[in-house]
């Protein structure tokens, strides 16, 4: 049990300091600043950092039974996917070819769920939350098609090509990012009981 304890703080500390990295970004810097992803190099949009930071956050402390590393695997995993996702669709948009990489991100990312979920039964098949994944999933489609009618699309272009200085980014891609990290949260069980001594 203490070592269950000393594993999950470990697994649990960069998440910690993604959030308190993401929130003082926020505040200093503003919805459209960076931060670190320690201990990464390279520096990601504050809201990116905070949603993945608290989704896995959550997720990691809500799953029971406890066990450390199924929690990290279940969390990691689905934030994989979601992510996978939003760039699949974000290519799709901005540059097709991307679609050469996001596309076998995106399998990859449903085998791994797919594989974790025979071993811990995680994934609810209660028709309402499946319902509610379906209507999380819809939105972000329609708020990643305003952002085109918008023009959004072209603009990232633009600004990623040189040729424009403005940053497109807007409240609208803001909730495009936070769909895309809650999206799959609604199929996950709250509580497990299958397993629970694995």
């Amino acid at each position: 049990m203490k070592l269950d304890r000393i594993v999950s703080a470990i697994l649990l500390l960069p998440a910690v300091v993604w959030s308190v990295s993401g929130i003082t970004s926020l505040v200093e810097n503003g919805l459209y600043s960076y931060a670190f992803l320690f201990p990464l190099p390279m520096k990601f949009h504050t809201v990116s950092v905070l949603n993945i930071s608290i989704f896995y956050l959550v997720t990691f402390l809500m799953i029971r039974p406890h066990r450390p590393v199924k929690n990290f695997s279940i969390s990691s995993s689905m934030l994989f996917l979601s992510n996978a996702v939003y760039e699949l669709i974000y290519g799709i948009f901005l540059d097709w070819r991307s679609l050469l990489v996001t596309m076998p991100l995106v399998l990859g990312g449903i085998i791994v769920l797919l594989v974790l979920n025979r071993r811990f039964d995680f994934l609810s098949k209660d028709k309402n939350r499946i319902l509610l994944f379906i209507l999380c999933f819809s939105g972000f489609m329609v708020v990643m098609l305003t952002l085109n009618y918008a023009g959004f699309f072209a603009e990232m272009q633009l600004y990623l090509g040189g040729q424009a200085t403005k940053d497109p980014h807007n409240p609208v891609w803001i909730l495009s990012k936070t769909l895309s990290v809650w999206m799959f949260f609604p199929i996950l069980h709250p509580v497990f009981s299958r397993n629970a001594g694995k």
